[in-house]
């Protein structure tokens, strides 16, 4: 279990390579929930293509092809938008909470993706494309990258199953927040955090990739 303060890494892991890492405050770590904090201005690491070809028109094509390729290279991006991301063991989402400059609440993100695996430094996951958009009022809600999905669907990197197991996830979800459950009846659009935090920063080591059984 990691205190409230602590920073981890958020390592995406693709075939045992590493997709993505981000840094992140722990806000909460229980049995089962591990809730955490990436501010505005966080530098974490993203994949892109490599300069030895040319990249591809849309970032779902380019995306797809660095998977195929298994050349993508890792470059420095800042996150753009404050957001505390809460998840579940054995979910296959995590469901983020994010803020306007103003502060005021923004709305809920559902990002799916495999389910997140504890490691000495973090958690392993990987972004599985499809996410869902849920207003603040949490009765208004839009798919996310659908497009991108398909992309993948037709790249053979995510297959119908799969797919098919994901919109059943992103629609329990949605049933969750109409109805005013769990997470979402929860007092996390008041949450604020703590101001001595200032912005994570990657640790030494961020690139290790731990060898967990069953990885994607």
């Amino acid at each position: 279990m990691w205190a409230p303060g602590e920073t981890i890494v958020i390592q995406e892991v693709w075939d045992g390579l590493l997709w993505a890492a981000r840094p992140v405050i722990v806000v909460e770590d229980r049995e089962r929930f591990l809730a955490v904090w990436c501010p505005k201005g966080t530098r974490r690491k993203v994949p892109t293509t490599p300069p030895t070809r040319p990249a591809e028109a849309t970032r779902g094509e380019r995306l797809a092809t660095c998977l195929e390729l298994r050349d993508w290279v890792l470059v420095d991006q800042e996150w753009d938008v404050s957001t505390l991301m809460l998840t579940e063991e054995g979910a296959m989402h995590s469901i983020w909470v994010s803020w306007l400059e103003s502060g005021e609440h923004w709305g809920w993100y559902v990002n799916l993706q495999t389910p997140m695996r504890r490691t000495d430094a973090g958690v392993q996951t990987m972004d599985l494309v499809l996410d869902v958009i849920i207003d603040p009022d949490r009765k208004s809600w839009t798919w996310k990258d659908e497009d991108e999905l398909q992309i993948a669907l037709d790249r053979e990197l995510i297959d119908e199953s799969l797919a098919s197991a994901l919109r059943a996830e992103a629609e329990e979800v949605i049933r969750r927040a109409q109805a005013n459950e769990a997470p979402f009846c929860d007092p996390w659009p008041d949450w604020r955090p703590d101001p001595s935090w200032g912005l994570p920063r990657l640790p030494a080591g961020w690139d290790r990739v731990a060898k967990l059984e069953h990885q994607h």
